[in-house]
Parts: structure tokens; C-alpha cells; sequence
């Protein structure tokens, strides 16, 4: 059941980020999809005695959001997604999110600065998508959306349900003799 679950909130993450990209909007049902699939998966794994870090990490996250929304660089939407995809992680799991969401967000701002400067104005302007206009708007449910899926695929949520990518195990593997 838990491998169902995520499967359905990794769709959901690249539903948001796809609309973003066309329409530079998210639908309020994606991060209401996330929240009630939270309630599905403590259901599924049990609630756990730090429950209490979930949402104190939403709260927090929420909050922030709500600030940056006020000042004008953020959207709505990827403020409730990233609310709705932070209830999914304890302090630690927060904290993983916030670092894999903001490079995430730092390569995306790269990409369409050089995408902006590299592709011809001509061109950005028969392409007819906002997001290449000069200081135009950032999809930023693309970074949102990719840190919540790495946070999931590498610290996993809270509670665990052994969501989390498997140890590699890596010191198993022969290593090569040494030469003498």
C-alpha cells in the first residue's frame, strides 16, 4: 500500500509541476490531494509519538510561505503546495527539503536566465510562454515539486512506512587489488 501511495503523490508533484509550466498556476486540488493522502498514509503506518514535528514544520513552512507570497515572490499555489508537501516530513525531513527544494530552485532560475539570454527575443516571443520573457515569472512548483520528491526518495516522510530509497550499499561491491 505505501509504494501505491507515493506512486499516486509522485503523479500528483508532476501534475503541479507540469501546470505550473503551462499555465504558470496550481490547482488548489493538488496540494489538497497531498494533505488528505497524508491522512491515508499515518492510517496505513501508524502515527507516530513526533507527530508533532509535521506540523510544526507545516506551520513554519506555511507561515514563510504566507510572507514571501506577501512580498511578492511567491505564488499562491507554490506556497500551499510546499505547505501541503512539508506536512509530509518531521524537523529533519523539513530541513532536507528546504536544501534539495532550494537548489532545485537555483538551477531552474539558471536555466531560464540562460534561456532567457541564449535564446533570440524573436524566437522567445513565437514560443509565446511566459517563462522566457525577460524578468519574466519563475515556475517555481518545478523546484517545489522535484525537493519534495527528493526529500521523500532520500530522507523519506515521517513516518517512514520504508518509503526512502533503499541503502545502495555500496562497500559490498569487490574492490580492486591493490597494485604493488
Amino acid at each position: 500500500m505505501n509504494e501505491t501511495i507515493l506512486i499516486i503523490v509522485y503523479i500528483l508533484l508532476a501534475g503541479a509541476a507540469l501546470q505550473d509550466i503551462a499555465a504558470l498556476r496550481i490547482s488548489n486540488l493538488f496540494p489538497i490531494a497531498l494533505i488528505l493522502l497524508f491522512g491515508v498514509w499515518l492510517f496505513a503506518n501508524g502515527i507516530p509519538a513526533n507527530l508533532w514535528q509535521n506540523g510544526l514544520v507545516f506551520l513554519a513552512i506555511a507561515a514563510l510561505g504566507i510572507a514571501l507570497f506577501a512580498a511578492g515572490w511567491l505564488g499562491g499555489g507554490d506556497v500551499k503546495l510546499l505547505a501541503a508537501g512539508a506536512l509530509w516530513f518531521d524537523v529533519r525531513g523539513g530541513l532536507s527539503l528546504f536544501i534539495y527544494m532550494s537548489l532545485c530552485g537555483g538551477l531552474l532560475s539558471l536555466l531560464l536566465v540562460f534561456g532567457r539570454r541564449m535564446i533570440p527575443a524573436a524566437a522567445r516571443e513565437r514560443l509565446g510562454w511566459p517563462g522566457l520573457k525577460t524578468r519574466g515569472p519563475i515556475p517555481y512548483g518545478i523546484a517545489i515539486s522535484t525537493g519534495i520528491l527528493l526529500a521523500m526518495a532520500l530522507q523519506g516522510p515521517n513516518p517512514s512506512g520504508r518509503s526512502k530509497l533503499t541503502d545502495l550499499n555500496l562497500s559490498a561491491f569487490p574492490t580492486a587489488p591493490a597494485s604493488e
